[in-house]
């Protein structure tokens, strides 16, 4: 069925121990559910290693890159065994592959619905059950490569010093208006403009590991933001 559009959108996620499969579904103009596109694989060694989690958050990821396209310009229901938005996109620390995985998944509008006996959730079960023997190729590099949208990311840094050490935090909001937050502690003694620095380099790494190309950065040191347009130079 080809997609409707401006139609919310179903993607189902399912999990065995060694495959993932999705279904994307949408209801057509009576109202029936009907699938849009299948996808499947196999898990790489490493990937069979993960816990359930980690496997489901795989699934919707992987699903996400293969069908941006579909997924990006609509709201998005995601039907799976636990409630994967809440636990990727509101996490306070972003670490390993699930904070990668989480960062590229800001752009989309993601709602959670408790998995019920639906026909679409049969399928994508059916999928992980007989998923294709070839690992897709294209995805990766597409995690090589993400680039998430043309609009601007926009990146939010400040710091401070006490006796003690020094915090740093950051902002960052994704072209779609999704917004995450980090905060660090220094443990080491530092200027307010050491600690500026390092919450602006923090920020940038994370960017920089997503692909993004393009950023609005907005802080309240003069004196970095005139050497990031390089007004100032730095020379230290």
């Amino acid at each position: 069925m080809p997609q409707i559009k401006k139609r919310p959108l179903r993607l189902y996620l399912s999990i065995i121990d060694e495959s993932i499969g999705t279904l994307l579904a949408q209801n057509n103009e009576w109202g029936k559910e009907q699938a849009i596109y299948y996808l499947s694989r196999v898990l790489t060694p490493v990937e069979c290693r993960y816990t359930s989690i980690e496997k489901l958050c795989l699934s919707l990821y992987y699903a996400s890159m293969k069908l941006r396209t579909y997924m990006l310009p609509v709201a998005m229901y995601i039907i799976s065994q636990i409630d994967l938005i809440k636990y990727m996109l509101s996490r306070p620390l972003i670490t390993g592959c699930i904070g990668k995985w989480s960062l590229a998944l800001m752009e989309f509008s993601f709602k959670y619905i408790p998995q019920k006996a639906v026909k679409g959730r049969a399928v994508a079960e059916f999928l992980a059950d007989y998923p294709s023997t070839k690992i897709d190729s294209e995805i990766c590099d597409e995690v090589d490569n993400l680039y998430l949208d043309y609009t601007p990311w926009l990146l939010m840094f400040d710091g401070s010093s006490t006796h003690d050490g020094g915090g740093a935090g950051i902002v960052i909001i994704s072209p779609k208006g999704r917004k995450i937050t980090f905060s660090f502690f220094l443990d080491f003694k530092c200027t307010n403009n050491q600690t500026e620095y390092k919450a602006l380099i923090i920020g940038l790494e994370i960017l920089l590991e997503l692909k993004v190309e393009k950023v609005q950065i907005i802080g309240a040191s003069n004196l970095i933001l005139s050497q990031l347009s390089e007004e100032y130079r730095c020379l230290n």
